[in-house]
This record gives C-alpha cells, structure tokens and sequence, in this order.
C-alpha cells in the first residue's frame, strides 16, 4: 500500500498509462478498430490524434517530474484522471446508440480506462494528501 500512495510511483503509472494511449491513438485509421475496438468516422481519427497528442504531452510531464513530483503537477494529473473517467462514462452513455462502442473489446477498453482513470485519480489524491501532511 506505501508503494501505491508514493507520487514517484504513480507519476511513472501515469506516464506508462498515458504513452499507451498515445500509441493506440497514433496507429494509422485501418489499425485502430483492431487494437481498441472503436468504431471511428474520418473526424474520430483526426480527433483521436489530437486527443492523443495530448495525452502523450501529458505523459511525458509526468515522466520528467517522476523522480521530483510537484504537487501543483500532482493535482492537474489527479483532476485529468477523474475528469478522463468521468467523461468516458459519459461518452459512452451518450454515444452507445451511435455504435461506436459496439465490439467486446471496445467495451472492454472504456470499462479498463475508466476503472484505471479512476483508480489512478483516488491514488493521486491520497498521495498529494499524504505528500502535504508530510510537508
């Protein structure tokens, strides 16, 4: 349990979980359905590079603050966790009847991202708690 509450630990989970999905969202349009199951139009594809740009950024700034995590970087990683869970769900509420998430694997991978966005985010916020009672 000290390993999961440890903001080194978890800002490495953060950076491995983010390139992850960079490369998913970097593979060209024919292989995205196949590695994620989604069922993307032309604007999906270009929206998942997008999205997926960002998530790279967002794991690299967790990769070059892992040895010396910052808790203001800390806090944004902890909100964009919950956040990406939240909307997730969302999205998938919303947009089910559109048949993007009609494959056993696209549902797997919504249902894997939002337990991990989740997991990661309480994970955060304890360790940011734990890192300021600590001082």
């Amino acid at each position: 349990m000290k390993k999961l509450l440890d903001l080194k630990f978890l800002f490495t989970a953060v950076a491995v979980l983010e390139f992850f999905y960079f490369a998913a969202a970097m593979l060209p349009p024919s292989l995205i359905p196949l590695a994620t199951g989604w069922n993307l139009g032309p604007d999906g594809h270009w929206i998942a590079k997008l999205i997926g740009l960002s998530l790279g950024t967002m794991g690299y700034f967790a990769w070059i603050f892992r040895k010396k995590p910052h808790l203001g970087v800390a806090r944004g990683l902890a909100f964009y966790q919950l956040a990406s869970a939240t909307m997730d769900w969302l999205m998938w509420w919303l947009l089910e009847a559109e048949g993007i998430f009609q494959t056993r694997l696209a549902k797997t991978t919504v249902v894997v991202a939002i337990a991990s966005h989740y997991f990661l985010g309480v994970l955060l916020i304890f360790a940011i708690k734990k890192a300021e009672k600590n001082g």
